[in-house]
C-alpha cells in the first residue's frame, strides 16, 4: 500500500507544476500524455494487488471496449481518419485517470498529504509571481481573465478540504485558495466559486433528485450562477447563436454545427478527430469546410485556436451513440457520489463534477492536462465508503485484541513450584 501511496503522492507533486500551471513552457506540452501512460502502466502492474479496489475494473474494460469501437469506426468510416489517433490520446486520458485512481485507491500518510498541498500552494502562488500581469488591474481598474490560476485555485481549494478535517477552519481556508482565482478570474470560474460556497457551507445533506427540495436547491444555485456570468453568457449563447455573415462567432458556431451533424451523420457521428477537438486543428478537418466554418475566425486552418474551445460540441463527432454513452457514463458516477456516506467526500465529489460540467461549457480542460486534477480527486473520492469500511474493521480487530489482551490478564498465575 505504501507504493501504492508513494507513487500517487509522487505523481501529484510532479502533475500539478508541469500540467496546469507549466504546461506551456517549453519541453512540457506532453508531459501530461507521458503521466498518463504512466500511470496506467502502474495500475495494470498492481492487477489484483491486496490493496487495491478490483469493483472499477469491469468498467474499466468496458469503457476500452467502446473507445476502441470510436477508433476502428473513425478509422474507416470517419471524415478525419488522420486525426484519430490523436484524438484517442486525448480521449483516453481522462476516464483513464479517473478509472486508475478509483482502482489504486491510494491512502496517504499525513506527510504525504502535506507534501501534495505543499507543492500545491507554492505552484499557486509561484505562478502568481512569474505572472504579475494578473494583479495589473489593482493599478489599472482592467481586469483580464487567466483561465489556469482559476482552475488551480479552486483544486488547491478542494484538496485541502479533502486532506484535513471536516472543520470551519478548514472550510475557510479551503475557500480563501479558491478566492485566489478571483485576482483574473473567467466569468465561469465565478460560477464555480458560487458552487463552491454553496456546497461547502449550505448544502448539509446529499441532493436527492427525486425530492422537490433538491430539484429547488439546484434550480436557485444554476440561477445564482447564471446571473454572476449573464455578460458572457448572453454574448456567446444568446447573441451568438442569433449571429450571421460577418458577426459570426466561433463558439456559437461549433454548438449549431454540432447539432447539425449529429443530425447529418447519424447514429455513430463524424469519426473520432474530426470535430471540435485539438486533432480537428492539427490534421484541418474537412468537416469545416463541409459546413462553411472555414471562414469564421478562430476556426480557419492557419488561425484554429478556438475550434477546440468547448467540449460538449466534441461530442457530435461520436453522434447519438457516443452522446448516450456519455450521459450514461456520468449518470453511474452521479449515483456513485450519492452513495458516499461522509459528506466531506461527497461535497469535493460534486463539486469536481460541477467543475468540468462547467468548464466544459466554454473549454475543453477535459480532455488536458487541466483537468486530470479533477479526475484524481473524483476517484479519491469513490473509495470513500470502501476505506470507511476498512478502517471500522480494523477498529473491531484493535478492540477484540485489547479484550483478549484483558482477558489474559484477569487468569490467575500459577505457583512456582
Amino acid at each position: 500500500m505504501s507504493g501504492i501511496a508513494n507513487f500517487f503522492t509522487l505523481f501529484w507533486i510532479i502533475y500539478f507544476p508541469t500540467c496546469i500551471a507549466y504546461n506551456d513552457l517549453p519541453g512540457f506540452n506532453y508531459v501530461d500524455e507521458v503521466m498518463t501512460g504512466v500511470m496506467v502502466l502502474f495500475t495494470v502492474s498492481r492487477y489484483k494487488h491486496w490493496s487495491t479496489n478490483m469493483e472499477p475494473w469491469r468498467e474499466f474494460a468496458v469503457f476500452a471496449g467502446i473507445l476502441a469501437c470510436f477508433t476502428i469506426w473513425g478509422l474507416t468510416y470517419g471524415r478525419n481518419p488522420g486525426g484519430v489517433w490523436y484524438d484517442f490520446i486525448q480521449e483516453l486520458r481522462p476516464y483513464s485517470i479517473i478509472y486508475c485512481t478509483w482502482i489504486l485507491n491510494p491512502q496517504f500518510s499525513q506527510r504525504q498529504k502535506h507534501l501534495m498541498l505543499g507543492a500545491m500552494i507554492v505552484t499557486l502562488f509561484s505562478w502568481i509571481y512569474y505572472h504579475p500581469e494578473t494583479t495589473l488591474f489593482l493599478e489599472t481598474g482592467v481586469q483580464e481573465e487567466f483561465p489556469v490560476l482559476g482552475q488551480m485555485a479552486i483544486c488547491t481549494g478542494m484538496a485541502w478540504y479533502l486532506f484535513n478535517e471536516d472543520t470551519q477552519k478548514n472550510r475557510v481556508l479551503a475557500l480563501a485558495f479558491v478566492c485566489v482565482g478571483l485576482i483574473a478570474p473567467k466569468f465561469k470560474f465565478m460560477g464555480e466559486v458560487v458552487a463552491f460556497v454553496a456546497l461547502l457551507f449550505f448544502i448539509r445533506k446529499k441532493l436527492e433528485f427525486k425530492s422537490m427540495r433538491s430539484i429547488i436547491l439546484v434550480v436557485a444555485l444554476v440561477a445564482v450562477v447564471i446571473y454572476v456570468t449573464w455578460e458572457r453568457f448572453d454574448a456567446y449563447y444568446i447573441e451568438g447563436m442569433m449571429a450571421s455573415g460577418d458577426d459570426r462567432m466561433a463558439r456559437p458556431e461549433t454548438y449549431k454545427t454540432a447539432l447539425r451533424i449529429l443530425w447529418d451523420y447519424f447514429p455513430m457521428g463524424s469519426g473520432m478527430g474530426s470535430f471540435a477537438c485539438n486533432a480537428a486543428w492539427k490534421v484541418y478537418s474537412p468537416l469545416y469546410y463541409e459546413y462553411h466554418l472555414s471562414d469564421v475566425w478562430g476556426l480557419s486552418k492557419d488561425f484554429g485556436y478556438f475550434i477546440c474551445d468547448a467540449y460538449y460540441p466534441t461530442l457530435a463527432q461520436f453522434g447519438v451513440v457516443g452522446l448516450f454513452f456519455f450521459c450514461w457514463y456520468w449518470k453511474r458516477r452521479l449515483v456513485a457520489f450519492n452513495e458516499i456516506n461522509e459528506m466531506k467526500y461527497y461535497r469535493v465529489a460534486m463539486m469536481a463534477f460541477f467543475c468540468l460540467a462547467m468548464e466544459q461549457i466554454a473549454d475543453s480542460s477535459w480532455l488536458s492536462g487541466k483537468g486530470m486534477g479533477y479526475c484524481m480527486l473524483i476517484g479519491l473520492c469513490l473509495n470513500a465508503n470502501l476505506n470507511a469500511e476498512e478502517d471500522e474493521e480494523d477498529d473491531e480487530e484493535s478492540a477484540d485484541a485489547e479484550e483478549i489482551t484483558a482477558d489474559d490478564s484477569l487468569l490467575p498465575v500459577e505457583a512456582e513450584a
